[in-house]
């Protein structure tokens, strides 16, 4: 079971997914808007708002360094 739990539309979702948070960012390209699902690791959990919109624009100016993080399908 899932649970909204912060927004910032077009950026990324935060989401209460079972015991775990899951950041989902959108990422952004020149004909279709993706959304992916990441696992916040625990020192992660707690960011402010401010810290998620970095952790998410991180995410997407560095894929690779979160695909092991990364839920599929995304949610």
């Amino acid at each position: 079971m899932k649970k909204e739990l912060e927004k910032n539309n077009w950026d990324f979702i935060l989401y209460q997914y079972g015991e775990k948070k899951v950041i989902s960012v959108v990422f952004h390209n020149s004909f279709v808007d993706v959304s992916k699902s990441f696992i916040l690791e625990n020192n992660e959990e707690n960011y402010d708002f401010q810290q998620l919109k970095e952790l998410a624009e991180k995410i997407r100016n560095n894929y690779e360094s979160f695909t092991n993080r990364e839920l599929i399908p995304s949610i």
